[in-house]
């Protein structure tokens, strides 16, 4: 249900948005039906589509509905990721790079650009909301949590470009949801939902990248796709990209529910002091 006091224009950008949440959720299931490699294609094609759509309505919103900096601040988020996901399926396909294999692009430049969506998301929660007062050592129980799996692949593989890499994003996602909290933004159920599933998203590609990258062909789905040959687990979590997708249109009917809300309070408290 759409907060009180949201324009009339949002119910259609609803619509728009929870079908894009559907079709991830149907994307995510054909892996066992398309080719492995058209499905990667399609995936980054999803991903970039919804994160353009998304920029687009965060753009609109802010500047037809409710003109709030946060809103700003997302689309361009948005748009930052979606030609980080181009470059980085580009830069796995390129003759100069292709040699080197996908896991490659993991340990490149191309990654930073996925850890700053986290990291422009953490700040634009600071910038547009206030801190709320919570225990003094939730923040540092929260911190020993997300510590737990990167130092434990650290124990078990030893420091190096990739394990640094897994404990660089498990520190990046442990910020984006202690500030999430923090701030208050946990309140929207839909923004909480889309922030808690890109960084779940976030972390089994980390973990994918850093750990099964050595065992290629651990498999728990058998003869799908079409082939004779076990799909491996490096290969399902290919799901992981409708899965970002799917966040980003959670997180975009979270925010339009926040702004709105926002508004209706903001309106509400000019009529009583009037």
């Amino acid at each position: 249900m759409a907060a009180p006091g949201t324009p009339a224009g949002h119910r259609p950008a609803r619509y728009l948005l929870w079908g894009l949440v559907a079709l991830c959720a149907v994307f995510m299931v054909l892996i066992v039906v398309l080719p492995l490699p058209l499905y990667r294609l399609a995936g980054h094609c999803l991903e970039a589509g919804v994160a353009i759509s998304c920029m687009v309505l965060c753009l609109y919103a802010y500047r037809y509905w409710l003109g709030r900096i946060i809103l700003l601040l997302a689309a361009f988020v948005f748009g930052e990721y979606a030609l980080a996901t181009v470059f980085w399926y580009l830069f796995s396909l390129l003759p100069l790079t292709e040699n080197l294999g996908r896991p490659f692009v993991y340990t490149s430049v191309a990654e930073l650009s996925f850890l700053g969506f986290m990291i422009f998301f953490i700040a634009a929660f600071q910038i547009e909301g206030k801190k709320e007062q919570g225990h003094a050592l939730f923040p540092w129980l929260l911190l020993v949590l997300f510590l737990v799996v990167p130092l434990m692949v650290i124990a078990g593989y030893g420091l190096t470009v990739r394990t640094a890499m897994l404990l660089v994003r498990f520190l990046i996602v442990e910020q984006l949801i202690a500030v999430t909290i923090a701030y208050g933004f946990f309140r929207y159920p839909l923004l909480w939902a889309g922030i808690c599933i890109r960084c779940l998203a976030a972390m089994l590609y980390g973990l994918r990248e850093t750990i099964l990258v050595y065992y290629p062909t651990l498999s728990l789905l058998p003869n799908v796709s079409g082939s004779t040959a076990a799909v491996s687990l490096y290969d399902l979590l290919s799901i992981v990209g409708p899965l970002i997708a799917a966040s980003f249109a959670l997180i975009t009917l979270g925010l339009l529910d926040y702004v709105a809300a926002r508004e209706h309070n903001g309106a509400r408290s000019t009529d009583t002091a009037a």
